[in-house]
């Protein structure tokens, strides 16, 4: 996305910005646009208001130019300023006051071998600063000489992950060790988190959302552990979740689309859980997809790419082991049928 106030930057994984609500001329990074989160729960309305995924995206020009970008955020948070796929040696913290952070290329990437790191889908030029999941952010205003990636220093495929709080990495140490970042990276692609903590319902608005959406190559649907706790039927399930996935990979004929059953969570494993209601609806998404007449559309059984043993103490969410196996086992997955 191209912001007409923000020239010679890109916002990536964001549909549209809102006039913040804690810091005059700030603009809300949104992960969907407002007319389709009003048809949504409001759970879900407002988790697509939180900046998981999202990325400010720049190279400086010159090379050796500072960009001073304004943030501020409701709460205290971090931002991470990535170079292509090099990890800052620290986060950038943002709180409810304005405040300008210089960002300019450390002097070993200037210096860098470009040669040296083909295996990066991202040129190490670009300056990628990413946000966090779970405190809303609202930039200001980018200052300095920059100009906005060219297509050739970006992957050249998309990946486009919707699913729960386990999509947008609820337990991991940060949001580049969710498993959607995990199995970008395995993949050379660029990811798109479309992960809905809490509130991923299977609503017929976000299946016309996804459909709709013509700027991705290849894409995984994680359905859904929030259907399971909060009391969908079996039956109810289904119906919602075929009406997606028919909608999406009817939409998309010739892109790999992978459904992802549920992952192993204390349903299974806990003394008085309930193993046979998450065996039922793992079997629903699995007769879904195999039932379907769409060939691009596949399925993963969540428990054969992490075990138990993945998950953190709420035994629900995995952790950052199991984060890395998701993202390796749909990694596989999705490079099977690209």
């Amino acid at each position: 996305m191209h912001h007409e106030s923000l020239p010679a930057v890109s916002l990536h994984n964001v549909a549209e910005t809102v006039p913040s609500p804690w810091a005059d001329d700030g603009k809300q990074l949104c992960r969907l646009p407002q007319t389709v989160g009003a048809n949504l729960n409001v759970d879900a309305r407002e988790r697509a208001r939180h900046p998981t995924g999202c990325e400010l995206r720049f190279v400086p020009d010159p090379p050796d130019e500072a960009v001073e970008v304004t943030l501020s955020a409701p709460e205290q948070a971090v931002a991470r300023p990535f170079w292509g796929g090099f990890q800052p040696e620290e986060p950038i913290h943002v709180g409810p006051e304005p405040a300008t952070h210089s960002l300019a290329m450390p002097d070993r990437i200037r210096q860098l071998d470009v040669a040296a790191t083909t295996d990066s889908a991202f040129s190490p030029r670009v300056c990628r600063l990413r946000f966090e999941a779970w405190t809303p952010l609202a930039l200001h205003d980018v200052t300095g000489g920059r100009r906005p990636p060219r297509d050739e220093e970006l992957p050249d495929q998309r990946y486009l992950a919707h699913g729960t709080s386990i999509t947008e990495g609820a337990a991991a140490t940060a949001s580049h060790l969710s498993y959607v970042a995990h199995a970008a990276r395995r993949l050379g692609v660029d990811p798109i988190n479309l992960g809905m903590a809490g509130s991923a319902f299977c609503e017929p608005a976000m299946a016309e959302y996804l459909a709709g959406r013509e700027d991705w190559d290849l894409g995984t649907l994680a359905l859904s552990i929030n259907m399971a706790n909060r009391g969908f039927t079996v039956d109810q399930f289904r119906e919602r979740v075929g009406t997606l996935v028919d909608a999406v990979a009817g939409a998309h004929p010739e892109t790999p689309l992978v459904c992802v059953t549920l992952f192993p969570y204390h349903a299974d494993i806990v003394h008085g859980g309930d193993p046979e209601r998450a065996r039922r609806f793992r079997e629903t998404l699995r007769s879904i997809v195999t039932e379907s007449s769409h060939e691009n559309l596949h399925v993963v059984d969540g428990p054969d790419v992490m075990d138990a043993t993945g998950l953190t103490t709420d035994l629900l969410h995995p952790g950052d082991d199991g984060m890395r196996a998701i993202g390796r086992g749909l990694a596989d997955a999705l490079d099977q049928h690209r």
